[in-house]
């Protein structure tokens, strides 16, 4: 397969016996090339197979070059060796994932066969990876690790896993729009490459883009109505610690009965990945005092509250519950908007 003229842009990557040894796939980003919020649950393998349009293509990686230099005298050379003259056949798998606001990230995933995934003596090395879009060609920097501007792979550095790694732009070269279509090449480094051309990105080809946010710390912030001053609700995730699930904490400052300020609180664990918590507990507290100067308060039960996120910047919620005297009590739903972001964690 013909590739496009690349002598520009492979300034930098290193040539040794007129094969590529090395070339770092990273520089900072001036702007990230999706959501930041996209991947707060991480990147897990096979998620290729939730877009109708994934693509997936073989292709034979050769081993590390490097082991060909290793000293016959050193207790390594004969897997180094082996190493040396090692290829494997590898799948890609290319596709994408959707985002908040109507965006998707691109990723692509590589994966060994499953009876050499893990082997650190025998394993191949990461292909060339470039975009072309329009007129526009570059290197791309791809990132193991999502949401950092420092996770990079490298030409010809091992692959010793199955990885999914998403694709990234790289400052100095042309900034992608990896919504739009572009063609993305993949090359092994010994004379041959694949190409994956990817079209428009469509949301309504993806179910999982009309679905709410999942629920993360991305969506820890404080919540209002406009029309309503003085009213609103704190949100904040926390982690458990188990890998697994997060707890959702919602402090609701509204009024009661009297139209005095009042505040209930809502807690539950949910698992990761959920788009809504259903049916928290809610409490209100009596007794205490001001500034710690009162008896031990009580705790008592006022009803339940669900929670949801269309996009980064609407909360829906629906609430029924009640108390004695002058506790606030009703059902209904209601939709209010985020007042402001987190330092760090900004939800777009």
């Amino acid at each position: 397969m013909l590739k496009p003229r690349l002598t520009a842009i492979l300034r930098g990557c290193a040539l040794v016996a007129g094969s590529l040894l090395s070339c770092s796939a990273f520089a900072n980003l001036s702007y990230q090339a999706y959501p930041p919020s996209c991947f707060a649950d991480g990147m897990p393998l096979g998620k290729g197979s939730a877009d109708p349009h994934m693509q997936a293509l073989p292709l034979t990686l050769h081993g590390d070059f490097n082991a060909c230099f290793v000293n016959p005298a050193a207790p390594s050379y004969p897997v180094a060796q082996q190493e040396c003259a090692y290829s494997e056949t590898v799948t890609l798998v290319a596709f994408r994932v959707p985002c908040s606001g109507g965006t998707s990230a691109t990723l692509l995933e590589i994966d060994r066969p499953a009876n050499m995934n893990g082997n650190t003596d025998l394993y191949p090395t990461f292909p060339g990876v470039w975009v072309q879009a329009d007129n526009l060609v570059a290197y791309i920097r791809l990132a193991p690790d999502p949401n950092t501007k420092i996770a990079q792979a490298y030409v010809n550095g091992p692959v010793y896993n199955s990885t999914v790694y998403t694709l990234e732009n790289t400052v100095g070269q042309p900034l992608f729009d990896y919504n739009e279509p572009f063609t993305l090449t993949i090359d092994n480094n010994t004379g041959y490459a694949v190409q994956f051309d990817f079209g428009a990105y469509k949301p309504a080809d993806y179910p999982a883009a009309a679905q709410g946010m999942p629920i993360s710390g991305y969506l820890t912030g404080s919540w209002y109505d406009p029309v309503h001053g003085g009213e609103g609700m704190l949100t904040e995730v926390l982690d458990n610690g188990d890998g697994a699930t997060r707890t959702f904490v919602a402090t609701w400052y509204t009024f009661d009965a009297l139209g005095a300020p009042y505040w209930l609180i809502a807690q539950a664990s949910f698992a990761n990945g959920a788009t809504h918590v259903d049916n928290m507990p809610v409490q209100y507290l009596g007794g205490g005092g001001f500034a710690g100067a009162f008896s031990a308060v009580t705790r008592n039960a006022w009803g339940t509250l669900s929670v949801s996120f269309p996009d980064c910047s609407h909360l829906h919620f629906s609430y029924a519950g009640g108390g004695t005297q002058n506790v606030p009590a009703g059902t209904g739903t209601r939709d209010w908007i985020r007042l402001g972001n987190i330092h760090a964690l900004g939800c777009m």
